[in-house]
Parts: structure tokens; C-alpha cells; sequence
């Protein structure tokens, strides 16, 4: 019986919690900081690293065109259940360095690689290779998230794909000419401000005005970046990547997602995979939290 009661009392809390403002749900602050990539360049990132982590290690890879600030919430929410939490901007977005040149031409030859090492480079360099992470990928972040697993399985715990990143060569074409567009490039008069709010009307944002604010402004700084993934997340040769993840696999989308249409495909390259269904559109990390949270949690207690 006291089992019971403990069991009832704490799955209350937990759903009371959930509804909080998120400075209450958690004492431990977001904190913000750079790591070194070279000499020139840094990689800015959100951390938040409780005196206990011994849950384990949850690196969060953002989608385009968002920044870290897209996963505080749940960052806060698995820190308090012991998990030190790292969540890097991308190169081109957030706070972090813009690719030079050079690296643009890299970029265009390596495609999502180059991501995945400029993020290891990272990782290493902060002491998180010395043990085993887990990650969860957003759209773009999805895809690194296979990429990074596919590089190194023996680092790599479990991935979490935010949107159904497995898409054929024909599909990632027909994706190419939707989204590989540089919509809200910078004009002289200013129209790119309202084709970016416009936008993310059009994506599911809803009707939070502040959430839309922050993600106008992260996507007004990307504009460049936005392309650059984009053209390496269509150019990756997904479903081959996903066949070599050796780690377990959990793919979770919203019906109103843009990538929901290619849930079936996860499902008949991998019946290994969990797969389940969450809300929010394309802003799931930030829209439902809560469902986030009960897919991921199954996920890993299965």
C-alpha cells in the first residue's frame, strides 16, 4: 500500500510540475558559455549540470532555424532527474561562429559530417567523450543526432529523433526545392522581418507571442546557416546512415510536423525503433514538453 501511495503521490507531482513555470520546476540555472573550436573560432552552448548526474549524460541538438534556447525546458526538466545537460548552437546560429569560406566549401563536400565533427571537437574538448551520451536531435538535430551515432557507436547511448529525419534520395529531392530557399534573406526594406513572422505562423508556432519573438529573431540570424544545414541534411544519404545506428533508436513526431509523412519509412527500415506520436508541430521541445518527456522516459525504461 505505501508503494502505491508513494507511486500516486509522485506522478502527481510530476503532471502539477509539468505545469509550472520552469523557473519553479527546477533550482538549477541554465547556464551559458563557450567552448574553443580553434583558435579563431567558438561554439557557444547552454549547459545545465546538476551536483548528481549520475543519471547520465543528454546532449540536445537543435533544429533549424532555432538556437539552444529551444530546449531549456526540458534541459531544466532532466537535470533535476540527474542528467548533466549540454545543448550546443549549430555553426550559424545562436551565439555561435559563422563558417568561413573555406568551411562553407568543406560544408558542401562532407554535408553533415562536418557538423557532427565540429560538435565532437566540442565534446571532447569539455570532457563529455569520456563517457557514453545519449541525444536528442530536432529536425536538423535529428539528423546529426544519426550522423554522430553512426560515427562513433561506441559513444553514442541511445538517439532521439524529433521529427522523422529517415527520408529517401527522391524525397529529400522533392525537400530540397521546398525548403532549400533563402526566404527572409536580408532586404533594404525590411520585408525579410515579416516573411520570417509569417513563416513560423505557417509552421505551427501558435499563439505564444514570446516563443514566436525568439524564434523570429534566431531565425533572422540563421538565414546563412539555415541553407548550409539544409543543403547537408538533403545531400545525407539518411537511410543508410540510420541502417548503421547500433545504438537504440526512439523517433517521435507531431501529426502536424512537416516530416510526420515519413514516419512510415522509420518503421520499415527499422522495427527495432520505438516510434511515437507527439503535438506541437515543428516545435514539439518547446509546444509539449510533457509529451516529450513520456516518450522519452518510455523509451528509456523499455
Amino acid at each position: 500500500m505505501e508503494s502505491k501511495v508513494t507511486n500516486n503521490c509522485f506522478t502527481f507531482y510530476r503532471r502539477f510540475a509539468l505545469q509550472l513555470p520552469i523557473h519553479i520546476m527546477s533550482p538549477l540555472p541554465v547556464r551559458k558559455a563557450y567552448v574553443d573550436i580553434n583558435d579563431s573560432q567558438q561554439l557557444h552552448y547552454r549547459h545545465v549540470v546538476p551536483a548528481d548526474s549520475s543519471s547520465g549524460v543528454i546532449l540536445f541538438l537543435h533544429k533549424s532555424a532555432s538556437s539552444s534556447s529551444s530546449w531549456e525546458k526540458l534541459m531544466l526538466h532532466y537535470a533535476t532527474q540527474g542528467f548533466a545537460c549540454y545543448a550546443p548552437d549549430m555553426p550559424g546560429f545562436g551565439a555561435s561562429f559563422d563558417p568561413t569560406p573555406d568551411q562553407i566549401v568543406e560544408i558542401k563536400r562532407t554535408g553533415t559530417k562536418w557538423f557532427a565533427s565540429i560538435f565532437m571537437t566540442a565534446l571532447e574538448r569539455l570532457g563529455i567523450t569520456k563517457q557514453r551520451f545519449h541525444i536528442i536531435g530536432h529536425h536538423s538535430g535529428a539528423s546529426l543526432a544519426t550522423q554522430i551515432a553512426a560515427d562513433h557507436p561506441d559513444l553514442v547511448q541511445s538517439i532521439c529523433q524529433i521529427g522523422a529525419t529517415t527520408i529517401g534520395s527522391e524525397e529529400r529531392q522533392r525537400m530540397r526545392e521546398i525548403y532549400l530557399v533563402a526566404f527572409n534573406q536580408p532586404t533594404p526594406d525590411g520585408t525579410h522581418l515579416q516573411k520570417t513572422w509569417d513563416y513560423l505562423g505557417k509552421m505551427g508556432i501558435g499563439g505564444d507571442l514570446e516563443l514566436r519573438q525568439r524564434e523570429a529573431l534566431d531565425h533572422i540570424r540563421a538565414w546563412k546557416g539555415r541553407m548550409l544545414i539544409y543543403g547537408a541534411v538533403w545531400n545525407q544519404d539518411a537511410e543508410r546512415l540510420f541502417l548503421q545506428v547500433k545504438c537504440p533508436i526512439l523517433v517521435i513526431c507531431a501529426r502536424d510536423d512537416v516530416l510526420w509523412e515519413h514516419m512510415e519509412n522509420v518503421k520499415r527500415l527499422r522495427a527495432d525503433a520505438r516510434t511515437g506520436v507527439v503535438s506541437g508541430a515543428n516545435f514539439s521541445p518547446d509546444l509539449d514538453v510533457e509529451g516529450v518527456i513520456r516518450e522519452w522516459d518510455g523509451f528509456q525504461a523499455a
